[in-house]
């Protein structure tokens, strides 16, 4: 009997590894963009990333779950799934960062931008020369009349 057309085969270690790669790869790819101030370019890479996320997340799903299992695999593929794994993680650290000053420099921008329009509105506003207040006559002290005479 054959099996089901449903059911996906489950990630090999290599398979894993090489996902890892591709993720770390496109990550690193985005955080060049961003750093270079290449918005265009990294927004670009939105598909592919939530793709590779997506992929990345069902195999690692796959570990926690037990259907992948990483005992009986020889010490090579152990080592390079260690060595992609840590990579991904310094790429991880290093987009997050980028990420982070963009947003950081944009808040900066948009924040400067409604200083100046304040500022402008104020200006505006205030278009004509400003009024003083008419002087004020000089104070006497308390007058009575004395209306009996």
């Amino acid at each position: 009997m054959s099996q089901p057309q449903n059911v996906v085969e489950p990630f090999s270690p290599l398979e894993l590894a090489s996902m890892t790669d591709d993720l770390a790869n496109l990550l690193s790819r985005e955080t060049a963009a961003l750093e270079a101030m290449r918005i265009k370019d990294a927004v670009a890479l939105k598909d592919d990333k939530m793709r590779l996320t997506r992929r990345y997340r069902a195999a690692i799903d796959e570990l926690r779950t037990g259907r992948i299992s990483l005992r009986q695999i020889s010490e090579e593929e152990r080592r390079r799934l260690t060595e992609a794994a840590a990579h991904l993680g310094r790429v991880v650290a290093e987009n997050e960062h980028a990420l982070r000053a963009g947003r950081a420099a944009v808040e900066r921008v948009v924040a400067a931008i409604a200083r100046a329009i304040n500022a402008s509105e104020r200006r505006a506003i205030a278009y004509a020369p400003p009024r003083h207040a008419p002087p004020r006559a000089a104070r006497f002290g308390a007058v009575a009349f004395d209306r009996r005479l």
